[in-house]
């Protein structure tokens, strides 16, 4: 009877919400449509990605702007000249930003765009991911495929509609993780059939979708978790998901509709969200 009893409270425990609040250490307002945060130890500060108006829009209004360790610093557009990025990936003192129809190189040290490579085929490029051989992929969100930036320039690596309006990427165990949207999307972003967790080989290219239960979801960023697990945000919903190896949901938690690419590291438990339709960034500690 005291078997039993445990398995329940434990089965109840990881189907609900977070057992533990998050709980907020700061919030930075003022942004412009804020998508992406990624964290710099060289410089100890956050950088945001500003879409600032039109997701699609080739404006040249959008920027990158960032944010001290602590929260306390922040400067809202400091590098300019971008249109809507959206995805970030820090590498070797180098920012890949992904905005729109090009992935645009800044070097941080020197706050100065370096390179624009071009994906005149793209509808809109979202998220981005490299493997540890320094393989980079940037998906496309709106156009149902996948990019390589080879030998300094954007390359298809693989389009397909099972992709499913692909957004947050990583790379795990010779496997590229996609976090996808939906299909039907409608004017105010929700879909009309459910997106899920999708696992590509690097090798053969071959997709697998992992995510089985009837759980809605309309994933944006994507994090990795121990024993295989995956931290996920649903930007429809408003939703911080933890999910389980099979792609299911395990729990839940309430943060904001609009919450996008997040960062998260997993040692100091630091969760940080840009939320793209209040303008700000929130700090949250996860216990």
């Amino acid at each position: 009877m005291k078997a039993s009893l445990l398995c329940i409270l434990l089965w109840l425990c990881a189907t609900s919400s977070f057992a533990s609040e998050l709980s907020a250490l700061w919030e930075v307002n003022g942004f412009k449509m804020p998508e992406s945060v990624v964290y710099d130890p060289d410089h100890q500060r956050f950088y945001v990605s500003n879409i600032n108006d039109n997701p699609l829009g080739q404006d040249g209004n959008g920027s990158i702007g960032w944010i001290s360790a602590d929260g306390y610093q922040s400067e809202t557009e400091w590098v300019t000249g971008l249109h809507s990025p959206k995805g970030m990936l820090l590498h070797q003192g180098y920012l890949y930003v992904c905005d729109v129809k090009q992935l645009v190189v800044i070097n941080v040290a020197q706050g100065t765009v370096t390179a624009r490579y071009e994906a005149p085929s793209s509808v809109v490029l979202n998220g981005i991911a490299i493997s540890r051989f320094g393989e980079i992929y940037i998906s496309d969100w709106l156009g149902n495929s996948i990019y390589t930036l080879n030998q300094r320039e954007l390359t298809l690596w693989l389009h397909s509609d099972a992709l499913e309006h692909p957004n947050g990427l990583y790379v795990r165990h010779g496997h590229l993780y996609v976090g996808a949207w939906g299909n039907g999307i409608q004017a105010d972003f929700s879909t009309e059939e459910s997106g899920s967790l999708k696992r590509i080989s690097l090798r053969s290219k071959q997709i697998q979708t992992l995510s089985h239960d009837e759980q809605w979801m309309n994933l944006d960023g994507l994090h990795p978790l121990p024993r295989g697990q995956w931290l996920a945000t649903d930007f429809v919903s408003g939703q911080l998901l933890r999910l389980n190896h099979q792609g299911n949901i395990v729990e839940q938690q309430t943060l904001e509709v609009t919450a996008a690419d997040f960062y998260y590291n997993h040692k100091q438990k630091l969760l940080v969200v840009p939320f793209i339709g209040s303008n700000k960034v929130v700090a949250y500690r996860l216990d």
